[in-house]
């Protein structure tokens, strides 16, 4: 990934909020000054969009800039001050997800019982008949721990819950928000988990390895729309 070198301590999309925010400042743009389009603004600062997409959220979290979808991003009437920590990279944390929770769901399906299968069969009828975002990914999370319960190894049920945790940190919030990734109205993941459920069922680990990794990249996919963040034709992030 182009210019993704860390500082010690800093998450790398905090690093580029600040040389973003660097460049408000020394060129004195004004407020309400739109600021470059996304492709000319990550290569100027050489790093990949996705990168640069957090780190707009992040600046719009403090204040400094706003998001306007399909719009662009356009400099705020105050300059207040970034926080510290925001939570992890969105992104990061689902490539982190994609790795653990596929093997996860592999093991899942040597050693799920009949009650365990149960269980996880009734957090997606739960996702199904949630109304609330808050509701709904409260299942979706039930889900997701109740895979990691089935393999067994009690480790590895905390790592999941602690994966889910992050996700509610401001960052992910906002961008989950902005993208649409929360109200899906196809309702893809609730596809995707009566799909990983079949696989189980069948007790083939391979495919219920390839089925979680889907799953996350489609969450990935939608991360990543481009028309959140501005209004230039979307290209490889």
């Amino acid at each position: 990934m182009a210019g993704d070198t860390r500082a010690p301590g800093m998450r790398l999309y905090r690093q580029v909020a600040d040389r973003v925010a660097r460049i408000i400042a020394d060129e004195a743009l004004k407020p309400g000054t739109r600021l470059p389009p996304e492709r000319e603004l990550a290569a100027r600062l050489n790093v990949a969009r996705s990168t640069l997409r957090e780190a707009m959220i992040a600046l719009e979290i403090s204040g400094q800039v706003t998001i306007r979808t399909g719009s662009g991003i356009y400099v705020t009437e105050t300059a207040a001050s970034a926080e510290d920590d925001l939570g992890p990279s969105p992104l990061e944390l689902l490539d982190a997800r994609e790795l653990i929770e596929g093997e996860i769901a592999a093991r899942a399906a040597m050693s799920i019982d009949a009650n365990r299968l149960m269980a996880i069969e009734a957090s997606i009828e739960a996702m199904a008949k949630a109304h609330e975002p808050d509701t709904h990914r409260e299942a979706d999370r039930a889900f997701h721990v109740g895979l990691a319960e089935a393999t067994r190894i009690d480790p590895l049920v905390s790592i999941v819950d602690n994966l889910w945790s992050q996700m509610f940190s401001p960052i992910f919030e906002r961008m989950g928000v902005l993208t649409g990734l929360f109200g899906d109205p196809d309702d893809t993941a609730l596809r995707h988990h009566r799909l990983i459920l079949d696989a189980l069922a069948a007790r083939d680990a391979g495919l219920c390895r390839a089925r979680m990794q889907a799953h996350l990249i489609d969450v990935r996919r939608v991360l990543l729309r481009a028309s959140a963040f501005s209004s230039d034709t979307p290209g490889n992030s």
